[in-house]
């Protein structure tokens, strides 16, 4: 747990960088889903009541983007991909949160929470863990470049941790293109 502190104390800024980026893509939805309700609250009722041939596959747009924003993090390009992944799936979660309160109040919200836990809850944590990884390998390449040290251990150690992280997000997105059309109709009663 003291490792633990330690790593947020010596990241905070970072952290906090990360925080605010995904806080102001949450903003960013919330107020894009209010101003425009009236030209979607017609899908979102349709989508409420055809959730159950609803499909969840998000194993390519992933598999993809991660693979994308690892490669380029060595030439130290992937972290803007990666700011722009991060904002990208707060504007989402907001979007999701505002339409289906406005559309749905109480009910909405707590639909609206439910489907960001179950489909994108384990992604976000992986994709935060994938963020630190790769900024690490960014970092270490530019030291490397820059004052010519030899971090080919380390750069190793990091590439088998994102290859790790992209092999469990697709086993998660798996998960869910198998089983997320099943759990998600549990909860149509909150939509009625």
């Amino acid at each position: 747990m003291h490792k633990f502190k330690k790593y947020l104390k010596n990241k905070k800024y970072i952290l906090l960088f990360i925080a605010t980026l995904f806080v102001f893509g949450i903003v960013t939805g919330l107020f894009l889903s209010v101003s425009n309700i009236n030209h979607l609250k017609d899908s979102v009722m349709f989508y409420a009541e055809n959730i159950r041939e609803a499909n969840y596959n998000y194993i390519l747009i992933h598999f993809f983007l991660l693979v994308i924003s690892f490669v380029t993090s060595f030439l130290g390009i992937g972290i803007p991909l990666l700011c722009s992944i991060l904002f990208y799936e707060g504007l989402t979660c907001g979007f999701l949160i505002g339409i289906f309160t406005v559309t749905y109040q109480i009910g909405g919200f707590i639909y609206a929470f439910l489907f960001i836990l179950i489909l994108k809850g384990i992604y976000l944590i992986l994709f935060l863990i994938f963020f630190f990884k790769c900024l690490n390998i960014a970092r270490k390449m530019i030291g490397k470049y820059i004052y010519k040290t030899d971090v080919s251990t380390l750069i190793i150690r990091l590439i088998k941790a994102c290859g790790c992280i992209i092999f469990i997000t697709f086993l998660n997105d798996l998960f869910i293109l198998l089983v997320g059309d099943k759990i998600l109709p549990l909860f149509h009663f909150l939509l009625s």
